[in-house]
């Protein structure tokens, strides 16, 4: 064999050895990866009976007049998921869609419940949006047909007339946990994280309630949601307000 030929070999034999190198080294990687937060997906892991560490809920604020009074209010997630305060990794709570049911007696309705890292965690991100045709969800009041499906149903009355409120507006939300990041442990205790929202603000305006049943007040309304949703705390006594 001439020289040529066994240099050529020799180049083709350090080829594939660099090749497998790499391909172990991106292996590792996407291990470490889907290791790290991804292995704690609620939806998908199942965890033992007292190993989850942390519960995210939302809180209606008590409000209401003669003028309005709510007697519902739901909304579809598609996700909710916490941010280390490294911003490494986002990890997920739940993944959606799931529906909320607001608690209009001012108490926490669970949204989730995981094992998640230990570790600092500063921001909760989460998105109100219309279900799709294969998300699953069968509730008829968010899916009337397959033109018209709706992320937000709100129902009370308005002047002691009932009404039904039904939007299809987007919403995304980052937000930073207020009083700093949340410390979670490795196992319980379990730590809590509260969601405040106050409904009776998306139908007001300047020092009035807005008519939910006028077309044109919609605009103004689904502004209000989009506005709202702003405030999240770690809430270890889970009564809507920061520890």
């Amino acid at each position: 064999m001439d020289k040529e030929n066994k240099q050529k070999i020799g180049s083709t034999g350090l080829k594939k050895y660099y090749s497998l190198i790499i391909s172990g080294i991106v292996f590792f990687l996407l291990l470490l990866f889907f290791t790290s937060c991804q292995d704690n997906q609620s939806d998908v892991i199942t965890t033992a009976a007292g190993d989850d560490n942390f519960s995210a809920g939302f809180y209606s604020e008590p409000a209401g007049d003669n003028t309005l009074q709510l007697t519902e209010v739901k909304f579809v997630l598609r996700k909710l998921v916490l941010e280390p305060e490294n911003n490494e990794n986002e990890c997920d709570v739940k993944l959606g869609p799931f529906i909320i049911h607001l608690d209009l007696g001012s108490k926490v309705v669970s949204a989730g419940i995981a094992k998640l890292p230990s570790g600092l965690y500063d921001e909760v991100k989460f998105q109100v949006h219309k279900p799709t045709p294969n998300d699953g969800i069968t509730d008829p009041d968010f899916v009337e047909s397959n033109h018209k499906r709706y992320s937000v149903v709100v129902r009370g009355y308005y002047n002691s007339v009932p009404f039904a409120y039904k939007s299809s507006i987007t919403v995304a939300k980052e937000i930073e946990l207020e009083g700093g990041p949340v410390s979670i442990g490795a196992a319980p205790p379990m730590v809590y994280l509260t969601i405040r929202v106050n409904p009776y603000n998306w139908f007001w305006e300047n020092g009035n309630f807005l008519d939910p049943a006028i077309e044109n007040n919609s605009h103004k309304i689904d502004q209000n949601i989009r506005q709202s949703l702003r405030r999240a705390f770690r809430d270890m006594d889970q009564n809507g307000e920061p520890d």
